[in-house]
């Protein structure tokens, strides 16, 4: 099942790469597979850990890609990346449902 969120994640307009992030710093899974997963992964999670607070979301837009992440719980969170083509409001929106779908897997 969650194979099958992640997928539907990656089906909206301009998403490029989906991963789920574990409490390690390392990708649970990603969809499709990324040779950088593990880098990219250990990364966002650094950046998570600087907030003051947790941060249940979290967006980077940077001169190539968007990077936009919703908590699915305190230890993981779901990432995309995307090109600039990507509808902000629509991603997070289907990101958010995914990430909800999974805590109730859990």
């Amino acid at each position: 099942m969650r194979g099958r969120l992640m997928q539907d994640v990656l089906e909206c307009e301009a998403v490029q790469w989906v991963a789920l992030i574990g409490p390690d710093a390392l990708p649970i899974d990603s969809v499709p597979e990324n040779p950088k997963a593990a880098a990219i992964a250990a990364i966002w999670f650094g950046l998570d850990q600087l907030a003051a607070e947790m941060p249940a979301k979290m967006m980077i837009r940077t001169s190539e890609v968007v990077l936009l992440s919703n908590r699915v719980d305190e230890n993981r969170i779901l990432l995309i990346v995307a090109t600039h083509n990507l509808n902000v409001g629509l991603a997070r929106t289907v990101l958010q449902d995914a990430a909800s779908r999974m805590l109730d897997l859990a």
